[in-house]
């Protein structure tokens, strides 16, 4: 099932470099504006921390990366990056050669490497010849292992079920289905931000150890297990 949505997914991603060359077209955006807004949410997991480290999984051409420097250059952040297709790797590479990027399948198993944050920015939209059940079971999959590899949270998003509009080969995603997956495997402690112009939604998921970290108090200890 993984494989095949890979294929689909290094078809469709390839196809698209290779129609586009660059801009935000070659990772399936609409706009600047769009990815801008995108990064905008989901950096807002680390909005209290200074200095930590944070990967990104389905990296494209590592735009995020420029948001940062752009964005964030008061923060000490250190960045690095994967990829399924091996295209976007070397583009990434040749853009920013003293960065770490990788060419692996996080949705097949989790990298052994710890980072305080993993996050995903536009991975899960484009479901393409993937049927909605494997495409439901491949994003937990890369969720799920996104979340081994992670000391405080990630970060992610996905297309909200309310649309005006229907793409075939878009996924829009089943909220429910979503949140008990989260509950249920990963953890109580999330966050969703479906409050900006975009048709889609943000989610942060955070470990239980780190936010009892944030909740110390002899009061709180009997809701936590660790």
């Amino acid at each position: 099932m993984v494989n095949n949505t890979r294929g689909n997914q290094e078809d469709f991603y390839r196809g698209l470099l290779e129609k586009n060359k660059s801009g935000p077209g070659v990772v399936s955006s609409e706009s600047l504006a769009h990815k801008e807004l995108r990064f905008s949410k989901i950096s807002e997991i680390f909005k209290n921390d200074i200095s930590f480290s944070v990967h990104d999984i389905g990296m494209g051409i590592a735009d995020f990366y420029n948001y940062i420097q752009n964005n964030l250059n008061d923060l000490n952040i250190k960045y690095s990056g994967t990829e399924i297709l091996k295209e976007f790797v070397d583009i990434s590479k040749e853009r920013y050669p003293d960065i770490n990027f990788y060419h692996q399948d996080i949705a097949e198993s989790p990298s052994d490497k710890i980072y305080d944050y993993v996050i995903f920015s536009g991975v899960f939209h484009q479901r393409r010849g993937s049927s909605i059940g494997d495409w439901e079971k491949f994003s937990q999959n890369l969720i799920s292992n996104a979340f081994k590899m992670s000391k405080k949270g990630i970060a992610f998003n996905f297309i909200s079920p309310f649309v005006d509009f229907y793409q075939t080969e878009v996924y829009y995603c089943n909220m429910h289905k979503l949140i008990e997956f989260i509950n249920s495997d990963l953890s109580r402690f999330f966050e969703i931000k479906h409050n900006y112009a975009l048709y889609e939604f943000t989610i942060f998921v955070y470990k239980e150890e780190y936010i009892k970290e944030k909740n110390p108090q002899n009061e709180f200890k009997k809701y936590f297990n660790v």
